[in-house]
C-alpha cells in the first residue's frame, strides 16, 4: 500500500511540473501571428477603396512591394501591432490592367496581399500562325500576322531546335508581324523542326506565350504528299485504304468536342444495355472540310487525346497511316481513321477565310455531307419539352446504355425538314431551359446516320443534322419571333367548359389558336406518361419537378397542371424525366381497328382558316405506339377534307391524301428492341394552300393497313392491331402557316 501511495505522489508532482513548464512556454514562447483569411483582392476599372482585414500580434510594417505602384494606388496606414484593417484606395485606370503586390512584415514573418484592378484597354496578344512551313531557296522574309498592343520591350522571343542547327535568323517583332529568316536545309533525308516562343509577363503578372511550330522541308523541298479532297474521295473504298506514311491533306476543322455532340456513338445490344456504347466515339470525333468548302471528311482520332483540333483553323494534316473510307451505300460518306492531331504541320485562324455555307434544308446534297452548314431561317417542330424528351432510366445517367442519341425535328421557311441528332453526353440536352420557341439560323455539320428506333431499317431521311455547341443554335426564344403562325396547336389535353359547344364528339380543344380534335371511336379517354421534363435527370437527380415540361404559355409563366389540379403525386421522382398519365400532357386511344368495315378509327382534327392567307402551310405532330402487348397501329395516313368531318366509308371520296407514315412502339423494359423507341416521334407534312381561307378544314390520321407489332422479339409488323390492348398515344398536333 506504501508502494502505491509514493508512485501516485511521484505522479502528481510529474504532472504538475509538466503543468508549470507549459505555462511557462506560452508566456516565454508566444507565437508570432500574421496573416489574412483573404490574399487576393479584385477592383473595377473605375476604381475605389478597399479593405484587408489581417490579424496580428507583434508589431511590423506595411509597404508596396514595387514603390513605382504608388502612382496608383495608397496604403491608408504603414505600420501595425495588433488586429487590424488596411484602407487602400485605388485610383482609377485607362491603361493596361495591373497589379501591385503589398507586403505585411514583422520581425519574424512576411505575408503578401496582391491588388487586381482591370484596365480601360484590353491587353492584345494575337499570333495568327500556330504551325508554318518553310522551303529552301526562296530567300527574302517569313511573315506570321500579329496583332499586338502591349510594349514590345516587355515580349521575350526564344527559339527551340529539335536538332543542334540554329537555323532560324533576324527575328523582328511589330505590333502587326513577327518575321524571321531562314538559312537552307542541306539534308537530304530530314525535315528541321523549331519552335519559336513569345511570352510575356501581363498587367497582373501571368506569363502569356505565344507559340509558332515552324517545319522546313528537306533539302528537295518535299515534306510529303498533299492530297486534294477529290484525290482523297477516288482513293476511299469500303474496306478501307492505308494512305502513303508521307500523305498530308489541307483544309478547315469545322468540329469541336466542347458540346459532347460531334459524333455519332453506336448501340451494339439493346436487350442488355449496360456497357455497349462506346462514348469515346464522340470524343474521338472532328470533321475536316477541303478549302473550297465543296467536301467534306468525318476524322476518328487514335484517342480523345489526339482530338486536339482547333475549329475553325485551317491545318495542314499529316494522315500517313490514316485509313480513308466510304460508306457501301448511298449517300456516300468519307470516314479517315486513325489520324492524330499532333501531326498538325501547319495551322491558322481560318474564321476570315474558310467558306461560309448558308442553305435551307431542301438545298442540301450529298456533297455537303461532313461540312459546316448555316439552315437559315428554320424553328424547332414541337413547342414542347427538352432537346432530348426520352426516358432516361434507358441512358446511362440511370445506370443503362439503351440509347446514345435522340433526334428532334427542324423545319425552315422553305417548306423543308429534316431530324437534328442530340447524344445522350450533350451537356445541354436536359439544363431545365425551355426549347427556343421562335426560328433564326442553326449551325452545324450535316451528317447521314441511321436510327433504328423510329424506322426498321434505320433510315429517317437522306440527311441530318448536328449541333455542336448550345450558340450554334442561334434561334430567338418566343414564338411570337418565328417565321411562323399557329391556326391550331395541341400540347395538353383542354377539355371544354361548362358552356363551350364543340362540333366534333367528346373532343378536346386547341390550346393555341382554334379548332378541336377527338378520336373516332370514342372520347379522349385515355392518358399516356410523357417525357418532357426539361431539368436534369439521373439517379442522382431525384425530386419533384420545378422547370416543368417546357410548356410556356402566352399569358406568361409555365404550364402546371400539377399545381392547378392538385396532382403533385403525378410528378415522378426517380429522375426519369416523366409525368405520369393524369397530368394529360400525352393523350391516347386503345381502339383503332373497324372490323366490320375493314378500315382503321382514327384522330379527327377540325379547325377553321379563315381569314388568312400564306405561300406555305403545314402540319406537325408527334406521335409513338404503346408496345406493352405490342398491337398497335404501325403503318398509317394522313388525308384532309374541306368538306366533311365524315369519316366513313362513304366519305371517303371526299378525302385528299397528304402522305403516309410510320410509327415506333415506345420500349417496355423486358422486351425492347431496337426498332422501339424510348420518346415520342415528330413529323412534318407540307399541306395545300387551297386549305386556306377556308370555314373548316378536317385532317384524319388513320392506319392504313392492320398490320401490328407482336409482343415477340424481333416481330415489327407481323401482327395485327388489337382493340382495348395497343395503344396509341398523341403528344402535340399544329397546322402552321408562314407570316
Amino acid at each position: 500500500m506504501k508502494k502505491t501511495t509514493i508512485l501516485i505522489a511521484i505522479a502528481s508532482l510529474a504532472l504538475l511540473l509538466f503543468q508549470s513548464c507549459d505555462k511557462n512556454y506560452h508566456e516565454v514562447f508566444a507565437p508570432d501571428e500574421l496573416g489574412m483569411e483573404e490574399h487576393e483582392f479584385f477592383v473595377e476599372k473605375t476604381g475605389g477603396d478597399v479593405d484587408i482585414p489581417f490579424i496580428t500580434n507583434k508589431q511590423g510594417e506595411i509597404s508596396l512591394i514595387n514603390q513605382e505602384d504608388n502612382s496608383w494606388i495608397q496604403l491608408g496606414v504603414t505600420t501595425f501591432d495588433k488586429d487590424d484593417t488596411l484602407p487602400v484606395h485605388v485610383q482609377a485606370n485607362d491603361g493596361f490592367k495591373r497589379r501591385a503586390d503589398i507586403l505585411f512584415k514583422t520581425e519574424t514573418r512576411k505575408d503578401t496581399v496582391s491588388v487586381f484592378q482591370e484596365g480601360g484597354v484590353e491587353e492584345k496578344f494575337y499570333v495568327s500562325a500556330g504551325s508554318m512551313v518553310v522551303y529552301n531557296g526562296t530567300g527574302g522574309v517569313n511573315t506570321v500576322v500579329t496583332d499586338i498592343n502591349v510594349p514590345l520591350s516587355r515580349i521575350q522571343t526564344e527559339v527551340r531546335y529539335s536538332g543542334t542547327d540554329e537555323w532560324i535568323q533576324d527575328c523582328q517583332l511589330t505590333a502587326n508581324a513577327f518575321t524571321f529568316k531562314t538559312t537552307d536545309n542541306t539534308d537530304k533525308n530530314y525535315m528541321r523542326r523549331a519552335l519559336v516562343v513569345l511570352s510575356f509577363v501581363d498587367g497582373w503578372k501571368a506569363t502569356q506565350t505565344a507559340n509558332i511550330s515552324v517545319l522546313q522541308a528537306r533539302a528537295d523541298n518535299k515534306i510529303g504528299g498533299v492530297f486534294t479532297a477529290e484525290e482523297l474521295r477516288n482513293v476511299a473504298t469500303v474496306a478501307g485504304y492505308t494512305l502513303p506514311e508521307d500523305a498530308l491533306v489541307e483544309g478547315y476543322i469545322v468540329s469541336t468536342t466542347e458540346g459532347g455532340n460531334a459524333g455519332d456513338a453506336q448501340v451494339e445490344d439493346y436487350q442488355q444495355g449496360t456497357g455497349v456504347i462506346d462514348y469515346t466515339v464522340t470524343e474521338r470525333t472532328a470533321y475536316l472540310e477541303s478549302l473550297d468548302g465543296k467536301y467534306g471528311f468525318r476524322l476518328i482520332a487514335t484517342d480523345p487525346g489526339e482530338n486536339e483540333f482547333t475549329r475553325y483553323s485551317r491545318v495542314c494534316l499529316g494522315i500517313g497511316g490514316a485509313v480513308i473510307k466510304k460508306s457501301a451505300d448511298e449517300p456516300v460518306q468519307y470516314t479517315i481513321e486513325g489520324v492524330m492531331s499532333k501531326n498538325i504541320l501547319t495551322s491558322s485562324d481560318g474564321t476570315l477565310t474558310m467558306p461560309w455555307k448558308e442553305k435551307s434544308i431542301t438545298e442540301l446534297t450529298d456533297d455537303d455531307i461532313n461540312t459546316l452548314v448555316k439552315i437559315k431561317d428554320c424553328e424547332i417542330a414541337m413547342r414542347k419539352g427538352p432537346f432530348t424528351p426520352v426516358n432516361e432510366g434507358y441512358t446511362s445517367l440511370c445506370g443503362y446504355n439503351r440509347l446514345a442519341k435522340y433526334p428532334i425535328l427542324i423545319r425552315d421557311i422553305k417548306g423543308g425538314s429534316m431530324y437534328m441528332f442530340t447524344n445522350m453526353t450533350c451537356t445541354y440536352r436536359r439544363n431545365g431551359e425551355t426549347l427556343p420557341y421562335g426560328s433564326g439560323d442553326i449551325t452545324g455539320i450535316v451528317v447521314h446516320e441511321s436510327y433504328k428506333s423510329f424506322e426498321k431499317d434505320g433510315n429517317i431521311g437522306r440527311y441530318q443534322f448536328r449541333h455542336l455547341v448550345r450558340e450554334d443554335i442561334d434561334l430567338k426564344k418566343d414564338f411570337k419571333d418565328s417565321f411562323s403562325g399557329l391556326i391550331t396547336e395541341f400540347r395538353y389535353a383542354k377539355f371544354p367548359g361548362e358552356f363551350e359547344e364543340t362540333i366534333l364528339p367528346k373532343a378536346i380543344l386547341a390550346t393555341k389558336g382554334n379548332g378541336e380534335m377527338c378520336h373516332t371511336y370514342g372520347s379522349v379517354s385515355n392518358f399516356s406518361p410523357s417525357y418532357f421534363y426539361i431539368g436534369e435527370c439521373g439517379s442522382k437527380k431525384k425530386g419533384k419537378y420545378a422547370e416543368g415540361a417546357g410548356i410556356e404559355l402566352d399569358e406568361g409563366g409555365i404550364y402546371e397542371p400539377w399545381v392547378t389540379t392538385g396532382t403533385e403525386s403525378a410528378q415522378n421522382t426517380d429522375g426519369k424525366g416523366w409525368f405520369k398519365d393524369n397530368l394529360k400532357l400525352s393523350w391516347s386511344n386503345k381502339y383503332w381497328w373497324d372490323s366490320s368495315n375493314d378500315r382503321g378509327y382514327c384522330w379527327l382534327v377540325v379547325f377553321s382558316t379563315e381569314g388568312i392567307t400564306s405561300d406555305r402551310v403545314s402540319m406537325q405532330f408527334a406521335m409513338y405506339d404503346n408496345s406493352q402487348s405490342a398491337r398497335s397501329p404501325r403503318y398509317w395516313k394522313a388525308q384532309y377534307s374541306l368538306t366533311t368531318h365524315d369519316c366513313s366509308p362513304s366519305a371517303d371520296s371526299q378525302w385528299v391524301d397528304i402522305g403516309e407514315f410510320t410509327v415506333p412502339d415506345v420500349a417496355i423494359w423486358a422486351s425492347q428492341n431496337d426498332w422501339q423507341t424510348l420518346g415520342t416521334r415528330v413529323y412534318d407534312f407540307p399541306l395545300p394552300t387551297e386549305i386556306l381561307g377556308k370555314e373548316s378544314v378536317s385532317i384524319r390520321l388513320m392506319p392504313r393497313n392492320n398490320k401490328a407489332a407482336a409482343k415477340s422479339a424481333d416481330s415489327y409488323d407481323s401482327s395485327t392491331i388489337a382493340n382495348n390492348s395497343g395503344y396509341n398515344t398523341m403528344d402535340y398536333f399544329a397546322v402552321r402557316y408562314n407570316k
